[in-house]
Formats: C-alpha cells, structure tokens, sequence
C-alpha cells in the first residue's frame, strides 16, 4: 500500500472541499460529515447544499459545525432543485485543492481521505477511483463491491493500482458504475473540463462521471475500500425509482451523445464503451420502471439510436460486434 502522504511540494498541506446535497436528512448527514472530519488528518471544507428540506438538517449541520469546529457552509435552496444542480452549487464555490463529491446517506472509512490524497499528490492525478462497499441498511451489513465493478477493478490490477494511467489504456473503466462519492478529483482539472451534474431527477451523475473519466489523462485506481455506500432495498432511495423519473435516464443519453458529437476524439476512442453501458444501464432501468411507463420507456430508448450513423455502427462493430448488433436490433425493433 503506498504511505500516506499530505503534503504538496514546499511542505503546503493538501485541502479537500466536501459538497454534499441533502434534503430531509438530519441524522444520517451527521454521520457522513463525522466519518470524514473525524478520521482523516486531511485539512476538510464541507459545503452542504440543503435541497428545501423539512426538517431539521440544516439547524443540526450548523451545530455540529459549531460543537466540533468543524469547517463548512450550508446553502440553503428554498425551492428543491434535485442533487444534480445541488451538487453544482457546492462546486461553484469550492476553493480547495481537490473535491469529493459525497452522499448525506454514506460514509468514509477512517484515514481513507488521506490515502486517496497520497494518491493523488504522489501521481499528479487529475481523479482518483477507489473501491467502495456496498451497506446494506438499516444492519449495516457490508456486501463489497457490486460483481460488475468488482471484475472491473481486478481487470484494473493488470495495468498497476496507485499507478498513474491514461484512460486511453483502461477506457473499459468508463463502464464502471457511475457514482460520484468514490472519486478524488483535482479542483483546477474540474474547472478547466467544466465538470457538471445533469439536472434530471435521477441518474444525474452519469454526464458527470463520463465527463471526469473521458478528461483525464493521469488517473489513478485503488481496490482500497474508501467509503460505504447503504442500499435499502425497497425504500425510498434513488436507485428504487420506478415511476416517471426513470425516464429522465433517455435525457442523459441524449446529453452524453452531444458530447460525443462536440468531442470526435471521444467517440473515435470511447463510444463503444459508451453504447455498451448505455445498453446495460437501460436493461437495468426497464427491469425497474413501473408498467405504466415500461412500454413508452422503451420506444423512448429506440430513439436514442437513431443518432447514430453507419459509420457509428461500424466502429461499434469493429470493437464490440455483439453490442453494435443489439443497438442495430432495438433501432429497428426487433428485439
């Protein structure tokens, strides 16, 4: 494991900006904000982005600042805008080194902060991806890394952990799962691509993730596991929408095939990947959606196709043949 390291050159502490957008959660964002002010020697702002919240999280994030001088600012939105804008919110006004964009329902492992850091520091990383477990709540039960992400990470280890990589040569990590709390980044290389969240009322980190990912040209992995990310199977949690909100997925498809349009470089290099996660992420939300929806959905999803051209295929083909005949089967309707 590399040795911790927190110091940029000249002795200069590293600093982190945490942005967490919150709305009803005035117990379980104690703990996150705890997990990472408490157990890392990494100089910390928090910037917590209250979404119209009912109760009282913003009275008690105030006091646990104030109680264990803990330093941050709460902005408050009096209309709820969705994480997404939340989380741009926070970002707008973060003046730190590097920033990690966190969820009021996880939590950090001790000293993780410090490591993901030394990464950083030590590569010149303009993000870090690290392992994470998956907790199932309310027992807190650790289940590790969802399979897919897991083959992904050991797939990783070929090309060397806590190394600097291109992702020119690991372009398969663009598939893994597009969580935003498992991610180091450098502040200024976030400026200088723009990073920004969707405005959809799920899967607004997917733009992002692709965006941080397809950017980088020194980042760096490690199967540490550097957060707990809870899962409630059956509650009210973003992953177990099945209503009309599934549908904005089809709206984040259609900004990351605009991106792929301004960037040639990146279809020319990524979008097979692209149309392979696309794909698999709408397998998984069609098996989600409501009955009401699933049909429209799925019309929906076909359009998403019709942008691309035969040139596009043909690259898809050369890369992935089974993946271009299955975007081919569904712009046709025929599967």
């Amino acid at each position: 494991m590399i040795k911790l390291l927190k110091f940029k050159g000249g002795g200069e502490v590293a600093n982190v900006g945490v942005v967490i957008p919150v709305k009803d959660e005035e117990k379980r964002v104690l703990e996150a904000i705890e997990s990472i002010a408490s157990n890392n020697r990494t100089s910390v702002k928090f910037y917590i982005v209250d979404d119209n919240s009912s109760d009282d999280t913003v009275a008690n994030v105030k006091r646990l600042f104030e109680e264990k001088s803990i330093s941050g600012e709460v902005i408050r939105n009096r209309i709820s805008v969705g994480a997404g804008r939340c989380r741009n919110q926070g970002f707008d006004i973060v003046q730190e080194d590097y920033v990690l964009f966190f969820d009021a329902d996880d939590f950090l492992y001790p000293q993780k902060l410090d490591y993901a850091v030394a990464i950083a520091e030590k590569n010149a990383s303009d993000v870090v991806v690290l392992a994470y477990d998956r907790v199932s709540s309310p027992s807190d039960v650790k289940l590790g890394m969802n399979s897919h992400d897991q083959k992904i990470f050991d797939r990783l280890e070929n090309f060397g952990l806590e190394a600097s990589l291109n992702i020119k040569s690991v372009g398969f990590s663009l598939e893994l799962v597009n969580y935003p709390w498992n991610k180091l980044i450098r502040v200024k290389y976030a400026r200088e691509i723009n990073i920004r969240f969707s405005e959809t009322p799920v899967h607004n980190d997917v733009f992002a993730h692709w965006q941080i990912m397809m950017n980088a040209e020194r980042l760096s992995f490690s199967k540490e596991k550097f957060c707990g990310h809870r899962v409630a199977v059956g509650a009210d949690q973003i992953t177990n929408v099945s209503d009309s909100r599934r549908m904005s997925m089809l709206l984040v498809f259609d900004e990351l095939d605009g991106y792929f349009l301004e960037n040639d470089k990146f279809r020319k290099l990524f979008y097979h990947f692209f149309v392979s996660f696309k794909i698999k992420l709408f397998r998984w939300g069609h098996g989600r959606i409501d009955g009401e929806h699933a049909e429209e959905f799925m019309f929906q999803f076909r359009r998403t196709f019709f942008r691309m051209t035969k040139k596009d295929y043909y690259m898809v083909f050369e890369k992935f043949p089974s993946v271009a005949i299955e975007a081919l089967k569904y712009r046709l309707d025929l599967n």
